[in-house]
């Protein structure tokens, strides 16, 4: 097969597998609507599915290098592939987006959990305290 030039065919190619088993909600994380719905991973399967095949040694810069693959991947990764997972609206989703960036880094997953959960909280209009740092706390004595 013809070698890859475009930095995102390997990953479509484990998406396009991937997606048969993908449960999007029926309505957004944050604010409920059914429309315009989007599916978001906390872990960006990119960066995952590189780092991966660098450590491992496999080259998935053919077709059928990740083709190969692809099924080990998404084996080894099934909780990033469909756990830690979130419908989104594409507001919503662009909104993370400009938070975190186009492809978060891993240890932003926890935040972009969070992130979304305030958000969700926000949107039904539930008020959250902010949690005081110790130094907060210093400078109210």
């Amino acid at each position: 097969m013809s070698t890859n030039t475009n930095k995102r065919i390997a990953v479509k190619w484990v998406r396009d597998r991937a997606k048969r088993a993908y449960e999007k909600a029926q309505e957004c994380f944050v604010c409920l609507t059914g429309s315009d719905l989007e599916l978001h991973h906390t872990h960006s399967i990119t960066l995952l599915l590189e780092s991966w095949a660098q450590r491992l040694g496999y080259d998935i810069s053919t077709d059928s290098g990740i083709c190969a693959v692809r099924d080990e991947f998404i084996n080894s990764h099934h909780s990033e592939l469909y756990d830690q997972v979130y419908t989104l609206c594409a507001r919503h989703h662009q909104q993370l987006h400009g938070v975190y960036g186009k492809s978060p880094a891993a240890a932003t997953a926890a935040k972009q959990a969070r992130w979304l959960e305030l958000q969700r909280d926000r949107a039904a209009g539930v008020t959250t305290q902010p949690v005081d740092s110790p130094f907060q706390k210093l400078l109210r004595r």
